[in-house]
């Protein structure tokens, strides 16, 4: 019981520590979010690398190249986010998230994906990197297109299609949107505020456990 609570508290307290550094990270990101959106957007070679959720003002082509993120879902709805490669008039090549679309009934058919022909002009949102969900391996990836993807790898999808690493999400109304991705979404502190609280209370009531029973033999040698 010594060595587990000598162990345990520490990386109990250390985890609920990470879980509010990563909550007020998330409340920085809101913010800044909050203050970017009301901007008017901006031409996309005039934005400064480091500045996240600035709105972009694009004019290009759809190209054929399609990512679909699997394992989204929408109201409820499973599907795939859209990510489609989008060639900017100025030369740049972008990674555009058109956003949900629902899947089909079967899972070796693809939905169809459309989007307009013609050059058009659109505005979206530059998305940070959020992270990755952890998984074993690097997943291979078909050679075809559409190309099916269990995670949001906006590096690796840039590699594959000479693009820049940079996710825009295109808000609604724009041409060849579908359901928009969401934007607050993800921002919120409030799951890191439940994790510490569960990390400090666990930590709590190891080191009561401790007491409790390094208590226990003195009150028995007393009866």
């Amino acid at each position: 019981m010594t060595l587990l609570s000598v162990l345990g508290v520490p990386l109990l307290v250390a985890l609920g520590a990470w879980q509010l550094e990563r909550g007020s990270q998330k409340r920085s990101m809101e913010n800044e979010y909050l203050a970017q959106i009301t901007r008017l957007p901006v031409v996309i070679s005039e934005l400064d690398e480091s500045q996240r959720f600035a709105r972009v003002a694009l004019r290009g082509r759809y190209d054929e190249k399609v990512f679909l993120v699997d394992n989204q879902v929408s109201d409820g709805v499973v599907g795939y986010w859209v990510v489609q490669v989008f060639d900017e008039v100025g030369g740049l090549r972008l990674l555009v998230n058109r956003g949900f679309i629902a899947a089909t009934d079967r899972r070796d058919r693809l939905p169809l994906i459309q989007a307009p022909a013609q050059t058009v002009n659109v505005v979206g949102v530059v998305w940070p990197f959020m992270g990755l969900l952890p998984e074993w391996g690097q997943a291979e990836w078909a050679t075809g297109w559409p190309k099916r993807v269990q995670r949001l790898d906006v590096a690796r999808m840039a590699v594959l299609v000479d693009a820049e690493p940079i996710e825009v999400r295109l808000e609604a109304a724009q041409p060849g949107v579908e359901t928009p991705a969401p934007f607050v979404v993800g921002l919120s502190d409030d799951k890191h505020m439940g994790y510490a609280a569960t990390w400090f209370g666990l930590a709590v009531v190891l080191a009561v456990g401790f007491v409790a029973v390094g208590l226990t033999p003195s009150r028995s040698r007393n009866d």
